[in-house]
């Protein structure tokens, strides 16, 4: 049988942009402060987990390595983890199954983020992540995702822009409070965030969460190592993870099922039936503003399009019926990405324990969920953790938050700094297609579209694969279907990856092809920005047969199918 397992201390860095120190010095200064707040030397740790987001964003290849020394992980079992942004929540898991296993007794989780290191903008590190024979030729930036994401959620469920922007709100003025905080604001409105810079329509910047450098770290321990240490232990009492796959075009971005996958097996572990009563303070992963609202769905805690209702009513402010980033989330303190998950376990031992000094919610919570996401809109991490039993009285006390400050830098300081050195990686790559996607590049250059069938779940799946990843099995045969489709989600993007404005926007979608169970990425042409609409109906514009080369921009477009296209703006086109 499983041990009990136990927070029993927690540190956490300032989170700001372009700090001086390197990602060693971060992830030292919150190690040494979570060792501090419960009294412990470094001799007591028994193992160490350690987390860190892409090694592009240092350029340092088994970034884990480089970072272990930092995290007092000298001459100690030592494992990292990287789940995309899911990872900060992820190392505290790992923690977990490795004291509750009986591997060890006492365990230190760190996680570390240095984004400023990769010129000229962090969303480099991300260029890589998109299908790299099928989107990467496309161009796409990370931003084309999310915004075909938050436009599909408010679409089906018709969100008032104003709901989301009520998240960014909350937030950053919630992080008003938090010593930590890289964008605190007291006085941000509705009209402030309506108003910003519309990147990737309908996300604008005050949308989306900063760029940040920082790291965490977390105490965990045994039961009886945990009541040795402290008399006030806060119980992990469940954890879940779940992989949704990475054709991310092959499923409807309204709802995050591998959010709920996560959370059912984290609530069963904790005995959790109704998550909605039983959970009394959120911290939900909210690199944007919709992404809290799509999370808390995810979380179970409010039915599909329903959580924009409790922004806009104040059910989600500090002193709502259900705090969530009381802390002021990733939006407001900072998102420093691995770093900023395991803020959400720290920030929940801190109001568990009520610590959290200005940020405390009201009453005593006894209970809390943390979660986090990552990669292609795939990875769902989920922690439960909680008081157990009536609360004893504590003192008031607020667990610093911050070690020693990181030292926050302009650009221009970042990059004249004594010993900055910038370099630039030349590497390049030849990639085979395989089987499944070597026959549909051949198709494209015949103007075919090539699907494979799977006879089990009856499924003609576009992009092909010679594997239902559903069934486990061998696909049947090969499918032409048709050239045409309707667009399940869109954006309009006005930036590139390093946030240069573009000269005309981009129109990205995801093309629901008819015939099929799937679809793709790709771009539409020859249709006005404003007319586009989710649900219009287009066709593949082929290049000439002389110009085409067995590649996805063999299609050179979609555009509106004779006759159907739109009068007016989509819902909600207004708010932004």
């Amino acid at each position: 049988m499983a041990r009990r397992v136990a927070v029993v201390g927690a540190g956490m860095t300032r989170f700001v942009r372009r700090a001086q120190e390197t990602g060693k010095e971060l992830a030292w200064e919150a190690s040494r402060e979570a060792l501090a707040s419960c009294e412990l030397p470094l001799d007591r740790i028994d193992a160490v987990c350690l987390t860190s987001a892409p090694d592009a964003f240092d350029g340092v290849h088994m970034k884990g390595e480089y970072l272990s020394d930092g995290a007092g992980a000298f001459g100690r079992p030592f494992i990292r983890t990287y789940v995309g942004g899911g990872s900060g929540v992820f190392t505290a898991i790992q923690a977990f199954y490795t004291v509750a296993s009986g591997m060890a007794d006492v365990v230190l989780a760190v996680a570390e983020e240095k984004m400023s290191s990769t010129q000229p903008h962090p969303q480099g590190a991300f260029l890589t992540i998109f299908d790299n024979i099928l989107e990467r030729p496309l161009g796409p930036n990370l931003l084309w995702i999310f915004a075909l994401e938050m436009n599909r959620y408010m679409t089906v469920h018709g969100i008032d822009k104003r709901d989301i922007a009520a998240v960014a709100v909350k937030n950053k003025r919630n992080a008003a409070d938090h010593p930590a905080a890289l964008l605190g604001q007291a006085d941000i409105t509705i009209e402030d965030v309506l108003a910003s810079e519309t990147l990737a329509w309908p996300v604008q910047r005050l949308d989306v969460s900063p760029i940040s450098d920082g790291a965490v770290a977390i105490v965990v321990a045994s039961e009886e190592a945990a009541k040795q240490i402290t008399s006030d232990p806060i119980w992990i009492q469940g954890v879940g993870w779940n992989l949704d796959t990475a054709y991310w075009t092959n499923r409807d971005l309204v709802f995050p099922e591998y959010v709920a996958n996560a959370a059912r097996m984290a609530y069963g572990m904790a005995g959790v039936t109704e998550p909605r009563k039983q959970i009394h303070v959120a911290e939900p992963y909210d690199p944007f503003d919709y992404k809290e609202l799509h999370h808390l769905e995810g979380l179970l805690l409010f039915d599909k399009g329903k959580a924009p209702e409790a922004a806009r009513d104040g059910v989600l402010d500090r002193k709502g019926d259900l705090p969530s980033c009381p802390s002021g989330g990733l939006l407001g303190v900072g998102n420093p990405i691995a770093a900023a998950g395991l803020m959400k376990i720290a920030e929940l031992f801190w109001q568990l324990r009520g610590e959290a000094g200005a940020r405390q919610v009201p009453g005593t919570p006894e209970r809390g969920v943390a979660q986090a996401w990552g990669d292609l809109m795939q990875v769902g991490t989920v922690v439960v953790m909680g008081r157990e039993g009536p609360p004893t009285t504590a003192t008031q006390l607020e667990t610093p938050p911050a070690a020693t400050p990181a030292t926050s830098l302009s650009d221009a300081e970042f990059r004249s700094a004594t010993g900055a050195v910038e370099d630039e990686i030349g590497a390049r790559y030849a990639w085979d297609a395989g089987v499944a996607i070597g026959r549909f590049l051949d198709g494209l250059r015949d103007g075919k579209i090539m699907g494979r069938e799977c006879r089990n779940c009856e499924r003609v799946l576009v992009p092909p694969r010679m594997f239902c990843e559903r069934c486990f099995r061998g696909t049947d045969a090969w499918k032409q279907v048709e050239h045409t489709g309707v667009v399940q989600t869109f954006s309009i993007c006005n930036v590139r990856w390093d946030m240069q404005p573009l000269d005309e926007p981009e129109l990205p979608a995801v093309i629901a092809i008819d015939g099929s169970d799937g679809g793709f990425l790709h771009t539409l042409g020859e249709i006005e920005p404003d007319e586009i609409r989710i649900g219009m109906k287009v066709e593949a514009v082929w290049k000439p047969v002389s110009e085409r080369t067995g590649s996805i921009l063999d299609i050179a477009y979609f555009r509106p199918r004779q006759g159907d296209r739109a009068s007016g703006s989509p819902p909600g086109r207004d708010a932004s």
